[in-house]
């Protein structure tokens, strides 16, 4: 009588790495010391880029607009319009000025997103990132769909519109990263979101407040706290897709 030999035992696989809260702050930090003087530059050029952008687009405002019946306040961007003109004029050339402040924003942000992602691959940060207009094509349209779907739920009562701006947080790294067609980017956002809800919950509120207390700082601060979480988010991304992350 003869027995079939049983097959060898094979151990189940080893876990992945699991997301940690401190470990994606201790990353962005660490990774901000051995970037620190590239990464405080591209925070002094978006700082340049956003101040130089209120400036043209309150001025262009002015311009369009009756300079008889248009206050400029150089400092503060605002406009204050008196009431001889006409709101549906006002109405356009408010949505004109939203649209290029929008633009040049996120021509900025994609690339602070694309050198995030690149420190989580092992790349040193580099100014140069913040010029590139590779994909701003699908960064335009994914942020002017991220934007409206944000404004819409805000209109309603606001909290709607923070949980869309939660879910669609990572639509851009999935544009920079992947290559994904800006609908397909926010979806995806939406499933990584729902699927690993409670770090990306964690990390969005905790990176918030950290992000928060730079800006509260006099704006000084905001140079090393936007850096962290922009390469936290990153981290967190590459960990909650399941990619590796360079140490």
């Amino acid at each position: 009588m003869s027995y079939e030999q049983p097959p060898p035992y094979s151990p189940p696989p080893a876990p992945g790495p699991r997301w940690d809260l401190g470990e994606a702050l201790t990353y962005g930090w660490n990774k901000l010391q051995s970037n620190i003087s590239q990464l405080v530059l591209a925070m002094l050029v978006l700082f340049v880029g956003v101040v130089a952008t209120v400036v043209m687009v309150g001025v262009l405002q002015w311009l369009l607009l009756d300079s008889g019946e248009a206050e400029f306040n150089a400092s503060t961007g605002e406009v204050r319009i008196d009431e001889g003109s006409g709101f549906l004029t006002v109405l356009v050339v408010n949505a004109l000025i939203s649209a290029l402040a929008l633009v040049v924003l996120q021509v900025f942000a994609s690339g602070l997103i694309r050198g995030a992602l690149g420190i989580t691959e092992g790349r040193e940060f580099k100014t140069a990132e913040m010029l590139k207009t590779d994909k701003i094509w699908p960064v335009f349209v994914t942020s002017l769909i991220v934007g409206a779907l944000t404004f819409a739920g805000t209109l309603l009562c606001y909290v709607p519109g923070l949980v869309v701006g939660f879910l669609t947080s990572y639509s851009l790294y999935f544009v920079l990263d992947k290559g994904l067609a800006p609908t397909d980017a926010v979806k995806a956002s939406v499933s990584l979101v729902k699927d690993n809800i409670g770090p990306a919950l964690l990390w969005y509120v905790v990176g918030g407040f950290v992000a928060l207390a730079g800006l509260l700082a006099c704006g000084v601060g905001a140079l090393l706290t936007v850096p962290v979480v922009l390469i936290g988010t990153a981290y967190t991304y590459k960990m909650l897709t399941g990619a590796p992350v360079a140490p």
